[in-house]
């Protein structure tokens, strides 16, 4: 697991930088995939100036080009200047490009305090990558949560100067997937390649539909980093990430038979995400258990018996009411996993696949978002979104819908 070192080049004392509090906002043939409309591009590298010139990073030390970064990334995350951050990235991976910039727009809504980035020691690889060990810390919530995440952090060299690339990754690929992996996790990289091809393959043959092109796996050693990662919004921790134009994040710490289950549940999500962000929570868990998690346990949660039909007979507007990312009791979360999955089974048994097809496409009608999930107020339009999609491709209004669910769940 240990680095080949070229350099290491230890501080004398280390870099810590503070940031103030911030206010609170809060094998079947596959069909086709549905017409992407109003897609939001991938995010591409800013046109603005690098924060240095070349000949001034020629005379930096390691040490000195990393302190410098941290240094800008820290003032551009106190002045909730998204330019500002974005510019410190290396540009040339749109992906993680479109990354940051959503986890940007969290952390920006998102009440924080006591963010800090402490070095913690300075590796030179080459001439065009360096890696840094970081502690990264802050208090999360109006209870300020204790948060804290180390990490290896890798620096390139670009035309445009030092920028920060990402994670210290390593690589492997699979047929379908491109496979970047931490130091500490390498024993577990091939068994996720094995098990992401048998994920792959469920989800065509379940779904029925594709994903673009070969698909980014992130294995991540800790769980509060990969949260850190993704939306640090979430009460809970979780041990997978999807969103459209990222990479799907996952917790690599697991048993191999665990890995397929959880990366097609987030394929699922990474699939229809692409399709439209107009999902609501209900429907995007549900279409991801029913899809991508079911098919790798011994049926749903019915025939698993973990929930009698009784406990599953909750209205629609029980799970709207419920905030996923504020849950933090587990048999909460449980039940409101398991009813979005069986409302989902509903929908496939009462109206068919193609309809589901049908109803990602009604909903990708509607424009895209353009900044960070708003639980309090995209998950409320979501559903209004929802309920007119569901009668345009149904032909059902809400109520009937929910009076059909509730008796399709009592007689199973």
């Amino acid at each position: 697991m240990s680095r080949q070192m070229r350099m290491i080049i230890p501080l004398v004392c280390s870099l810590v930088v503070l940031i103030g509090c911030a206010p609170a906002t809060p094998t079947a043939t596959p069909t086709a995939a549905p017409t992407l409309l109003a897609e939001t591009p991938a995010v591409t590298a800013l046109p603005l100036l690098p924060a240095s010139t070349e000949a001034e990073d020629a005379e930096e030390s390691a040490e000195e080009i990393v302190q410098r970064l941290v240094s800008a990334k820290l003032a551009a995350l106190q002045a909730k200047d998204m330019d500002q951050y974005l510019v410190l990235l290396d540009g040339s991976d749109s992906e993680y490009t479109t990354e940051q910039r959503n986890w940007f727009l969290i952390y920006r809504d998102a009440v924080t305090a006591d963010f800090t980035i402490a070095i913690v020691r300075v590796e030179k690889i080459d001439a065009t990558t360096i890696v840094a060990t970081l502690d990264q810390h802050y208090r999360y919530g109006p209870e300020k949560a204790d948060r804290q995440v180390r990490y290896e952090a890798k620096y390139a060299l670009t035309p445009a100067g030092w920028k920060e690339a990402d994670l210290s990754y390593r690589e492997i690929e699979t047929p379908h997937f491109v496979i970047k992996y931490q130091a500490e996790v390498e024993d577990k990289a091939g068994e996720v390649g094995e098990e992401a091809e048998k994920a792959y393959a469920s989800v065509v043959q379940k779904l029925g539909l594709l994903p673009k092109g070969k698909v980014t796996l992130k294995l991540f050693a800790d769980q509060e980093l990969l949260r850190q990662n993704t939306d640090i919004r979430v009460a809970y921790l979780f041990s997978g990430w999807a969103e459209s134009h990222e990479s799907i994040k996952l917790y690599a710490r697991r048993e191999k038979e665990t890995f397929a289950r959880v990366i097609a549940h987030e394929l699922i999500h990474k699939i229809t995400l692409e399709i439209t962000d107009s999902l609501n929570s209900w429907l995007a868990e549900g279409l991801a258990i029913y899809f991508g998690s079911i098919p790798f346990r011994e049926g749903n949660v019915l025939h698993m018996g973990w929930y009698t039909a009784e406990d599953l007979a909750q209205p629609i507007s029980w799970l709207e009411e419920t905030n996923l990312i504020e849950l933090t009791d587990e048999r909460t979360i449980g039940l409101f996993n398991a009813v979005s999955s069986m409302v989902v089974e509903f929908m496939v048994d009462t109206y068919g696949l193609e309809k589901i097809h049908a109803l990602l496409t009604e909903l990708a009608k509607y424009p895209r978002y353009d900044r960070g999930y708003d639980y309090a107020g995209m998950e409320q339009e979501n559903q209004k979104r929802l309920h007119q999609a569901i009668e345009a491709v149904f032909g059902v209004k809400m109520d009937t819908f929910n009076q059909q669910w509730i008796e399709w769940i009592r007689s199973q």
